[in-house]
């Protein structure tokens, strides 16, 4: 099959989605597919044998928020950033050869539509969160398939839209992501204490993503520091919470990882903080962490619950819940035994989400299709 994966923020951005985006690349490249992924042009690039990286310019969302009718209309600025890529991206998506466009996000329904009347494509909606517009309903409905990252977000399109997308979770590579040695030094460069417990949160600093929560759960968890893998517009915000809270001396911003330095980064600590209360569809953090043998203590939110589980794997608590969160994590940190067996466990769980298995169900649908 000549497949072409389009989404805008592969190219220019790290995030689950993208991380979807390169990886599914990689594995169907390895089954014979011709596969290109297209993106905004940015400076995201993965090397991955047979894959075919074409990128095409945007106007950013931050140029349609600085019109004033815009400045709150946060779904109608990511939709013209995409149509601004869809522009010169048309040609070549309908000209393309492609017998599948699969895309990412509602955004892109109009222009993959128009491209795949034009070119013969079939297109797949992938389903990753809730961005939806006015106007998105019928080009929904002339998707050829719709598939979801998991039950949670399956059942929010479906209300959406009025029909259920096939669920095929995201996928893990077991092969980077998988019980390494420990960072024996990271404390040390760190400047904390050679026996501080370690509580590692990875992901964008969105305020949705509930690293408040962490860092004010962090002020009833003693002796322990919280590390934040990640970058994002909240950084401020939180750095100042943490300043008014005392914990300086406790918390390490480490900025944005590549995803090669997480799995020691995974290793190295004692639990994983997944505390989002918003957006949460799927939760491809946490099935990183227990693919490296890394216990979870998360919300009870979204797709976590599908991906975690509960009582074997890690702990679930009530999302924005300071409280709650630091009781489940004194709790394990008082029970090494305990926290010892889920690390033993979760390697074995988060195998579900294996990339070979990923695949085979989406080629599924592919070939439903054609």
């Amino acid at each position: 099959m000549r497949i072409a994966l389009y989404n805008l923020t592969t190219t220019t951005k790290l995030g689950g989605v993208e991380s979807f985006v390169w990886d599914l690349a990689r594995e169907l490249a390895g089954r014979d597919h011709e596969v290109t992924v297209i993106g905004g042009a940015g400076p995201r690039r993965e090397a991955a044998p047979g894959v075919r990286v074409i990128t095409f310019p945007f106007t950013p969302r931050s140029f349609w928020q600085a019109i004033p009718p815009l400045r709150r209309a946060y779904a109608e600025a990511k939709l013209l950033e995409r149509l601004s890529l869809a522009v010169p991206a048309l040609p070549h998506l309908a000209s393309g050869g492609y017998d599948i466009i699969h895309i990412q996000k509602p955004y892109d329904l109009g222009p993959a539509l128009l491209a795949g009347r034009l070119g013969g494509a079939k297109v797949i909606l992938g389903c990753h969160g809730e961005d939806f517009y006015r106007g998105d309903r019928p080009l929904a409905r002339m998707a050829a398939a719709a598939v979801s990252c998991s039950r949670f977000n399956a059942a929010t399109v479906a209300r959406r839209y009025g029909f259920m997308p096939q669920v095929v979770f995201n996928g893990v590579d077991i092969g980077m992501f998988r019980p390494v040695s420990p960072d024996a030094d990271l404390r040390g460069r760190l400047g904390l204490p050679s026996d501080m417990p370690l509580l590692l949160f990875v992901g964008r600093l969105q305020p949705w993503k509930g690293v408040e929560t962490a860092i004010r759960a962090l002020a009833c968890i003693p002796d322990a520091a919280l590390l934040v893998a990640g970058a994002g517009e909240d950084l401020p915000r939180l750095e100042q919470i943490v300043a008014e809270l005392g914990l300086g001396a406790r918390v390490r911003f480490l900025g944005e990882l590549e995803r090669h330095a997480l799995p020691r980064l995974y290793r190295s600590a004692d639990l994983l903080l997944a505390t989002s209360h918003a957006s949460e569809t799927f939760g491809i953090g946490p099935v990183e962490a227990q693919a490296c043998g890394l216990p979870v203590v998360a919300s009870r939110f979204g797709g976590f619950p599908e991906v975690i589980d509960a009582g074997r794997t890690g702990l679930l608590v009530p999302p924005r819940d300071p409280q709650a969160l630091a009781e489940a994590v004194n709790a394990l940190l008082a029970d090494p035994s305990r926290r010892a067996a889920m690390s033993a466990a979760a390697p074995a769980w988060a195998a579900q989400f294996a990339w070979p298995a990923v695949t085979d169900r989406i080629e599924a649908v592919y070939r439903s299709i054609l």
